[in-house]
């Protein structure tokens, strides 16, 4: 019943989409089958959810074919000024009107929960960052220690999160609504922004058919929404 499941095969139409659960069993199986190329000549792909990945994790997973989005969760996807649009148009609404007030509302609640925003994604890259310094082995436990204490003062994570609240107070003053949405883990988004009522929706399910409507009609709108959501994806 999750939007990728019924969003993703309606995009990429040229391939055979499966959900597989947990974004290591994606990439596991990505990794594993795309190793037995020689034996099936089929060329495959994951997709995995960017949550709070840095760039550099997502350039390295992208390099293995794993497709990442350049949104924090699967529901802003329906959030890209593209999809945006192309529903108010059809609704018979100013989709720069729709969009503006989308954008404002975005914004506003992204500026409430700045700092706790920032606290999620530095909480993230510590975890990730001991995890992968943790996974070696020690002669013994005072190795083990001495490490541990190097690690804690290499991650300054006090740094880390000042200056994130600069950079994510950057996106606030620039309006920068798609770095907000790239970085804006929020699940009330979708709907807390009312863009389904200023669509002319009921609610954020009625939109959220609506959109998949649209793709499965694959007209000329259809095609604006696939190319939205591809370009989220760094595919041109």
């Amino acid at each position: 019943h999750s939007i990728d499941s019924k969003l993703y095969p309606l995009v990429f139409t040229e391939y055979t989409v499966k959900p597989l659960g947990s974004c290591n069993k994606v990439i596991e199986a990505t990794r594993s089958f795309n190793d037995l190329n020689g034996f099936h000549h089929l060329d495959s792909y994951g997709i995995v959810d960017r949550d709070r990945r840095s760039d550099k994790e997502v350039g390295y997973l992208r390099a293995k074919k794993i497709l990442v989005p350049d949104v924090a969760e699967i529901e802003n996807l329906l959030l890209l000024p593209g999809i945006i649009s192309v529903v108010a148009r059809r609704r018979g609404k100013n989709p720069g009107e729709v969009l503006a007030k989308v954008k404002k509302s975005i914004l506003g609640m992204f500026e409430r929960e700045l700092r706790s925003q920032a606290m999620l994604h530095v909480r993230h890259y510590v975890k990730k960052t001991v995890e992968v310094r943790i996974d070696k082995k020690f002669s013994n436990i005072n190795a083990l220690e001495d490490h541990m204490l190097d690690l804690v003062d290499e991650i300054n994570q006090r740094g880390m999160y000042e200056s994130l609240c600069r950079e994510l107070h950057g996106y606030i003053d620039q309006n920068d609504y798609l770095s907000v949405l790239k970085v804006y883990n929020q699940k009330q988004m979708l709907p807390d922004c009312n863009v389904a009522q200023l669509c002319g929706l009921e609610n954020k399910d009625r939109y959220l058919r609506y959109v998949l409507g649209v793709l499965k009609e694959d007209g000329p709108d259809a095609t604006e929404i696939r190319n939205a959501v591809k370009r989220c994806f760094g595919i041109e």
